[in-house]
Parts: C-alpha cells; structure tokens; sequence
C-alpha cells in the first residue's frame, strides 16, 4: 500500500517511523531542514527507553510525490487548505483516500471543499510527539494509547481496512469506529485543557495537572466542554470526561503541546480550532464556556506578543 503523510512534524514524523517497519511510507513537510536531516541520517526517534534510526523517505516537494493510496494529514488546522493543495499536485488522486489524524474542528470542511466526500476520513489520535530537532523527534507517551478513522461516507471499504491492519502492526493501536465524532470530542477535551494551559503557563503536562491553580482551570474547561458534548447527543459526563484527559496526561507527562511550543516561537496556534470552535460550538447551543473563552483570549494574546522573557 503506497502511503504519503502530509505533515511531517513531530506526530507525521512519529507515524511514518513506525509505519516503516511494515511498509514504505513517505514523509512530505515543507520544513525543509528537517527533510534534509532524515534524507540524510535518517530519522531519529528517542523513547523513554531507547533511541531509534529508521530510515524513510521524505521530500519537501509535492510534485515529487507519486499517487498514492492513502494520504494521512496532520498538518495544523490552519495549513490544511494548503496541505491538500500540495497533495493534490500529484499524491491525491479520485482514487486516494485522505484521512485526517488532525487536532481539532474545521478540517473535515475544508476537506469537503476539495474532496469528493467517498475519499475523505475523520480520524484522531491520542499519542504525543515533540520534534527535537531537524529529524530528531522524542515520544512522549506511552504507544498503548490509540488511534481511530471513520470515513465520511459510513462505509469502511477494504483499503482502510489494509491501512488500519498496517497501523496496528507497525506498533500503532488502531480502530475503526464509528464513534470518531465523540472520540474527536473527547480528544478535544485534552487539547482545549492541557494545550491551552500548557502554552499560558510555558510548562509540561504534568505541571499542569499537578498545579492546583492550573488544575482548577483545567477542570473547569473540562467540564464546559462535556456539557457542550452531551448538549450534541455524544454523551459524554462530565465525570467520564475529567478521568480521560487526566488519564492521557498521566501518559503524556513530559509532553510540551505543540501549542505552547507554538507560542514560544511566536507562531499560529490552532486555537481557533480547538478552544475557539467549542465556544463557537456552545454559543450555538445557547451554553457558556467562560473558562475555554478565556483560555482562548489568553493564547491569542501571547501569539501577538514578541517580548517573551528568556
């Protein structure tokens, strides 16, 4: 099965080196520093435990691309016009199924606007990754966690089933579901929470949950976000809701969210994608999320400002 990966960052670049242990992906990213590394020396992956160098291919230009089965994104949410536009010079085809593994809500449209919907499917992941370097990533989570795809048409045809068998035999724990709509919900029940605090606050996961100030907010934003959940018809309690982000961050203690990484470097978050489309998604429900609002404000603060204390 001929696999390209859209985005090739610390989670694309996490996918594609696991994948590689059963079949031939390729990674494309437009940071070409980082595709010059692993063309090179290959891509280094650093677990808790061990460190790995897996070779994979990788390039940076999208004409380079041959068409491919399968394209899995994970590009940040406000790239994803632009990522599909790169695919579709020559690695998406009428013939190619694209599946999301992105954070948060909107991608599925864009999607929509380029795709045909037979090729397009939802999927997340709960895994983490942080990119080290230029072809240097660290795992920062327990593999255990797992990953799940659903395709927009509601029928599983046998190439995901071939992409899914892959996965999981590269090490990566995988499901078709078709309750991805609630499991995109409850990954954003960590994302809104652990992402948005971790970038305020310039610390870990951990640090976060174990903070008692941090852990007040976390909890409240939590909690927002299941009522909006449950107010959709994905039943999701609050109870359920604050055991799975804090069981994810007990995975992912060390793990510095992309976001707050984000904010460090003075780039876009996707904030609007996870904490901003679910105050968007609870206005519209006629319910408040003041805390998911104000962690919200707070990022888009810090991305507009250039004075950060060494």
């Amino acid at each position: 099965m001929k696999i390209a990966i859209i985005g090739a960052g610390a989670m694309g670049s996490l996918f594609g080196g696991l994948l590689a242990r059963t079949c031939q992906p390729i990674l494309y990213d437009r940071n070409q520093a980082h595709v010059a590394a692993i063309q090179n020396g290959g891509l280094r992956m650093r677990f808790d435990d061990r460190d790995a160098v897996v070779q994979v291919a990788a390039t940076s230009d999208p004409t380079s691309l041959p068409a491919m089965d399968a394209v899995i994104l994970f590009v940040k949410s406000p790239h994803t016009r632009a990522a599909l536009l790169d695919g579709l010079q020559s690695a998406i085809t009428p013939d190619t199924q694209v599946i999301s593994l992105q954070n948060g809500l909107g991608n599925i449209e864009v999607m929509r606007e380029l795709l045909a919907p037979d090729q397009i499917v939802q999927g997340f992941s709960t895994l983490t990754s942080d990119l080290d370097g230029p072809g240097h990533i660290h795992v920062t989570c327990d593999l255990n966690l797992h990953t799940a795809m659903w395709p927009l048409n509601q029928q599983p045809d046998a190439r995901l089933q071939t992409l899914c068998e892959l996965m999981n035999q590269s090490g990566l724990h995988t499901i078709i579901s078709d309750q991805v709509e609630r499991e995109v919900w409850m990954k954003l029940l960590v994302n809104a929470s652990l992402n948005s605090l971790c970038a305020i606050t310039r610390q870990n996961v951990g640090h976060v949950v174990d903070h008692p100030g941090t852990r007040q907010m976390l909890e409240r934003i939590v909690f927002e976000t299941a009522d909006i959940a449950n107010a959709k018809g994905l039943g999701i309690s609050r109870q359920a809701a604050l055991q799975h982000v804090l069981h994810v961050a007990e995975k992912t203690r060390g793990h510095i969210p992309s976001m707050a990484i984000d904010v460090f470097n003075r780039r876009p978050t996707e904030i609007e994608a996870i904490n901003g489309a679910i105050v968007r998604a609870g206005q519209a429900l006629h319910l408040a999320a003041p805390a998911t609002e104000w962690a919200a404000q707070l990022v888009r603060c810090l991305e507009n400002y250039d004075n950060w204390a060494a």
